[in-house]
């Protein structure tokens, strides 16, 4: 009798742990992207993004307003929880999409054409067991490769804190940096044979001090900038560059400007430095009239 009662007591005890396990969360909140803990990898990071849920047992309906390196977008997506093919047009782009539930992930299977290309994406939203963290897990498949991104939301007003905490708490990159050619990804350009930065980062003012081995030969020069946001020249070794500094979501962000080979060259530069201090991650996006290229140069620290 006491071993029947046991089993009856685990049965309804596995039964509980299945039914909470296949529970749906709900998406529904005003999400701010948290830029400095989402993981972009090869593709631009945005400077914010806000997305404002609103979810039915049909599907969600998801707001976005968002500030990219093409501008400001703000646009509308829906899914259908049955399956049933969505169709959604951001910024003019035309997606096919299916989501479905796995479990209490939501998973959404997407089509498109990117520059003539196909391109699948598959997206895992997941929420943590407090409901304050929603993270996207996101799959690219085409003909040019593959690529992932993480995007970490933070919901409503605890997002808003944890950007005003980063905003007020500035971080300093005062130290000397050693590049890590292995973990860092040069994109399309030839990578450096090796660099140290040294930097001294004294709010408003940041002097990099940079001395690297790359295909054109040695290189040693120093970037003197301030987090003003206003344009000064600055000189790369041999070439005369215009820069401009600022804070952007707690991170120090540049954006500088050149010439090279005739040819007008502009980069965003966003420096995000881990949270133990031993790990300065440096995004670099470029444009020039030849096109638009990524790097993620990941930096050690020496001392």
């Amino acid at each position: 009798m006491f071993r029947r009662a046991i089993l009856a007591t685990l049965a309804v005890a596995a039964l509980a742990v299945t039914a909470a396990a296949q529970t749906k969360p709900n998406f529904s909140g005003t999400w701010k992207l948290n830029v400095s803990k989402s993981d972009f990898g090869p593709l631009p990071a945005p400077d914010s993004e806000t997305d404002n849920f609103k979810q039915t047992e049909a599907g969600i309906k998801d707001d976005v307003s968002a500030n990219t390196q093409q501008g400001k977008q703000d646009y509308t997506l829906t899914y259908n929880f049955d399956g049933s093919e969505t169709v959604n047009n951001p910024g003019g782009l035309e997606i096919k999409s299916k989501a479905k539930w796995d479990g209490p992930a939501l998973t959404i299977a997407s089509k498109l054409k990117f520059q003539d290309q196909d391109v699948d994406v598959k997206d895992v939203w997941t929420l943590s067991a407090d409901g304050n963290t929603l993270t996207k897990d996101t799959h690219f498949t085409s003909a040019m490769g593959e690529a992932d991104q993480k995007y970490i939301f933070e919901k409503g007003a605890a997002a808003g804190a944890v950007v005003a905490a980063s905003a007020g708490a500035k971080p300093n990159y005062s130290g000397t940096w050693k590049l890590n050619t292995t973990k860092s990804d040069f994109g399309p350009l030839p990578p450096s044979d090796s660099e140290t930065d040294v930097i001294d980062h004294k709010e408003p003012t940041v002097v990099i001090n940079v001395d690297a081995v790359t295909a054109q030969g040695p290189q040693k020069y120093t970037i003197n900038t301030t987090t003003n946001n206003v344009e000064a020249p600055a000189k790369l070794g041999p070439m005369d560059a215009k820069i401009k500094t600022t804070w952007q979501e707690g991170n120090l962000a540049s954006t500088v400007k050149l010439t090279f080979n005739d040819q007008d060259v502009s980069m965003k530069r966003v420096y995000v430095l881990s949270p133990d201090g031993k790990t300065l991650t440096v995004n670099n996006h470029l444009e020039s009239p030849m096109g638009e290229a990524d790097q993620k140069m990941i930096f050690e620290r020496v001392n």
